[in-house]
């Protein structure tokens, strides 16, 4: 580059001051984080000239001249020469961006890079050489092709050239993209902006402006962000604020050629043209939306026995991650005593409705907790087994009262969580009433009496028993189970088993008389007589005389063989009801059958003659001896005594009847 000049070998101190005023140069402006790579010129604005520092003089056509910037405007911005062998005013006149074009993107990255740069590696020199190199068309003696033979005899000087120009490409940024990371965990994300040049490589000082649009702020606590680029991918973080898509998008700034018209014309680093980069969407969420999952187990659970449930609480996707470190406290209530009729009234919470809500309008369908449970979560997944307790924050069980169904509801209420958390959580989780896993049968006990109709008979008799149940759920028998709720149907039929037990032979059954609660094996002094099925509901049942069994079919039971005729029933339980059996040595279940001895016979009264009539005989003296009145008075006697006794037996029979 060159200011007009004498052809003295040397100059004066005043005209070398005067020469450099003519001198065209750029000084690196220290630009803030993102601001534009060059300041526009302003037209009519007068540069000030180069300092020595910035160029190399050497000597043309018997003259002085300096190779650098020709000097600086009010931004500290360099100018070089493109105009060899004309004066300069220093005035800048009309300005213009050079088009866009891959040899201007090298040139205006170097004028980017080096704008702080001075000449003591020649560097200023060598970008004022590739500028005239680019863009003088100038001619002859004075043109910029003479100029260059005569700065060959500096080759340091091109030396620099070729080492500029050689970097120039990996200054230009080939590919820019922006990756958008989150950690749903944490709330937080991050932009990766790439800006690599053709071999891959980042892109130092490449100016760039992000925006975010949706629910999330960068750390500025802004929806925009600007920066430059460093030798490495550019990072910069980004929080949540709510849910939704998030969009990032976002430009960089790649260095521009003006080129100013004047008496000499220059160019400058200009102040770059905006490319965009490719927006790039994520959804974010910060609320917390947990889910609860519970079971109860088992299925069906008798009375007395305590009340459980298995309770899970998960971060599903798309509800919200778990807030790193969070503990999420929950609470449960068990209903008891509901009738069939509940399976179908499943009340499931509405929505924004808090806990005690739903406990409200549960208790105006009139369903009012008897049982109460709490459990803590510290991560997604975790499951607690818990037990209910009588009163919240006690440690009195709560065992089983009355055979019905049972069902829990459990909620996380976000007013009883920590601050952390309870900023997360949008709403109270609510868990619905009579949810099938969450419900179970618990079985009814039964209470069986009975008596048999008649507890002593003699062989050949029928026997009957009369027996009266209570505690079967008044529609037992009819209800088909649930499926849905894991719980199966009804057994319709109760069982009454007859066993016979004895000596065999009469002579010594007290040995077998029942005293073992346990139905026997049968054996030769045990026999199973029959089995009969009669209906499992509530009421009295009549076994034996004739009455019908559950088919409708007359049972008759006769007591053939001397022994121990006992009665048995027995319900072998279901999904809603216990399983019950009568004692097989309950004394008003068994009938005993014996024989009685046969019964004294009354002798036959032997019909006594009467004498024949004898002649009278004349009257004779007293004698000694026996009478005839006694044999007669002893007989009649011995037939009184066999009467009464004969009386006496049969009423002994009829009393024991």
């Amino acid at each position: 580059m060159m200011a007009y000049g004498t052809q003295q070998p040397r100059i004066s101190q005043r005209l070398r001051s005067g020469l450099r005023a003519a001198l065209a140069a750029c000084v690196a402006a220290v630009l803030a984080v993102a601001a534009p790579l060059g300041a526009m010129a302003v037209p009519g604005e007068i540069l000030t000239a180069a300092k020595s520092q910035d160029y190399f003089m050497y000597v043309h056509n018997g003259g002085t001249y300096w190779m650098g910037p020709v000097g600086y405007d009010s931004t500290s911005t360099r100018y070089y020469c493109i105009e060899e062998a004309m004066p300069s005013t220093m005035r800048i006149g009309s300005v213009s961006p050079l088009p866009d074009s891959p040899q201007n993107r090298r040139l205006a990255a170097l004028l980017h890079k080096y704008q702080h740069v001075h000449n003591s590696d020649y560097t200023q020199t060598a970008l004022a050489i590739i500028m005239h190199d680019a863009f003088d068309t100038t001619t002859g003696a004075a043109g910029w092709a003479a100029t260059r033979e005569t700065l060959q005899q500096y080759p340091q000087l091109f030396k620099r050239v070729d080492e500029l120009l050689a970097e120039a490409p990996l200054l230009v940024p080939e590919t820019m993209a922006m990756e958008l990371e989150y950690d749903d965990v944490a709330r937080t994300g991050a932009v990766r902006l790439r800006i690599h040049n053709s071999d891959g490589d980042p892109v130092s000082d490449v100016p760039f402006t992000l925006t975010i649009d949706g629910p999330a702020r960068f750390g500025n606590g802004s929806a925009t962000v600007s920066g430059t680029s460093g030798d490495y991918t550019t990072v910069i973080t980004w929080h949540a604020t709510g849910d939704g898509p998030l969009t990032v998008s976002g430009s960089v700034t790649l260095p521009s050629i003006d080129r100013i018209i004047s008496s000499q014309d220059m160019v400058a680093l200009g102040s770059g043209y905006v490319q965009a980069l490719d927006e790039v969407t994520v959804p974010v969420r910060t609320t917390f939306n947990p889910t609860i999952t519970t079971r109860t187990s088992p299925k069906s659970i008798d009375t007395g026995a305590p009340v459980t449930d298995d309770v899970q609480v998960s971060a599903l996707p798309g509800s919200g991650a778990w807030p790193r470190g969070a503990q999420v406290h929950a609470r449960g209530w068990y209903f008891g005593g509901l009738p069939v009729s509940a399976l179908g009234e499943r009340y499931v919470p509405n929505a924004h409705a808090t806990a005690p809500e739903f406990l409200e309008q549960l208790a105006r369908a009139g369903y009012e907790p008897c049982a109460f449970a709490e459990a803590t979560f510290g991560a997604s997944g975790q499951t607690a087994h818990v037990q209910g307790v009588r009163e919240p924050g006690s440690d009195e069980p709560y065992l089983a009262e009355q055979g019905g169904f049972g069902t829990w509801v459990w909620a996380i209420e976000r007013e009883r969580q920590s601050r952390d958390v309870r900023e997360l959580l949008a709403d109270d989780v609510i868990t619905a009433f009579m949810d099938p896993s969450e419900t179970h049968a618990v079985r009814a006990p039964l209470t069986v009496e009975s008596r048999v109709v008649e507890s002593t008979v003699q062989p050949g008799a029928q026997i009957a028993d009369v027996i009266r149940v209570s505690g079967f759920p008044d529609e037992h028998g009819n209800w088909a189970g649930s499926s849905e709720h894991g719980i199966d149907t009804d057994v319709p039929y109760a069982q009454v088993r007859v066993w016979w037990a004895g000596s065999g032979d009469g002579q010594d059954d007290g040995a077998y008389e029942p005293a073992d609660a346990q139905e026997p094996e049968e054996d030769d002094h045990h026999t199973l007589i029959g089995t009969w099925e009669y209906e499992a509901i509530n009421g009295e049942i009549h076994v034996g005389g004739g009455a019908p069994d559950a088919h409708g079919d007359p049972v008759e039971i006769s007591a053939e063989r001397p022994g121990w005729y006992v009665f048995v029933w027995e319900f072998a339980g279901d999904g809603r009801v216990q399983t019950a059996t009568s004692s097989y040595a309950d004394p008003q279940e068994r009938v005993f059958v014996r024989v009685e001895p046969e019964p004294a016979r009354t002798p036959e009264a032997v019909p006594v003659a009467e004498p024949e009539p004898k002649a009278p005989r004349p009257p004779a003296l007293a004698a000694t001896g026996v009478s005839d009145a006694w044999p007669i008075t002893l007989g009649l006697l011995t037939l009184l005594a066999a009467s009464i006794l004969v009386v006496r037996h049969k009423r002994e029979l009829e009393d024991g009847e």
